[in-house]
C-alpha cells in the first residue's frame, strides 16, 4: 500500500473504533441490548455488515418490492398470473372458434337452436 493508502486505512480505523462502535454500542443499550464480551460485539458488528450489505444490493430492486407489496396489500394479481390468464382466454377463444368452424359442429348448433325455437 502506498503511505496515503496507509493513512486512509488508520483513518477509518480510528473513525470506526472511536465513534462507529461508541455510537452502535449506544444504539443496542437504547433497546436493551448488551453485549458481554468482545467477541459478542464483534458477531453484532459483522452482522449489521452483512445486512447493510444485502440491504445495499436490494436497493436495485426497490421499485419491485415495492410494487410487489402494494400489489399484494391491494389483493390485485401479479404481472405474470395475469399474462396468464389473459393467454387462457385467448386459448380458449382459439377452440371455440375452431370448433365453430367445422362443419359438423355448426349444423348441431344449428338443429339444437332449431329444435329450441319450435
Amino acid at each position: 500500500m502506498s503511505g496515503t493508502q496507509d493513512q486512509a486505512a488508520a483513518a477509518q480505523t480510528v473513525l470506526f473504533d472511536e465513534v462507529y462502535v461508541p455510537a452502535f454500542k449506544a444504539k443496542c443499550a437504547s433497546f436493551g441490548l448488551q453485549f458481554p464480551d468482545n467477541e459478542s460485539l464483534q458477531s453484532a458488528l459483522e452482522s449489521v455488515v452483512m445486512l447493510k450489505a444485502a440491504e445495499s444490493s436490494k436497493q436495485n430492486h426497490v421499485t419491485k418490492s415495492a410494487a410487489d407489496a402494494l400489489r399484494s396489500a391491494l389483493h390485485l394479481p401479479k404481472p405474470e398470473d395475469v399474462a396468464a390468464n389473459q393467454q387462457h382466454v385467448e386459448d380458449e377463444k382459439q377452440a371455440s372458434d375452431k370448433l365453430s368452424r367445422e362443419q359438423n359442429v355448426r349444423q348441431a348448433i344449428d338443429v339444437l337452436a332449431k329444435a329450441s325455437s319450435s
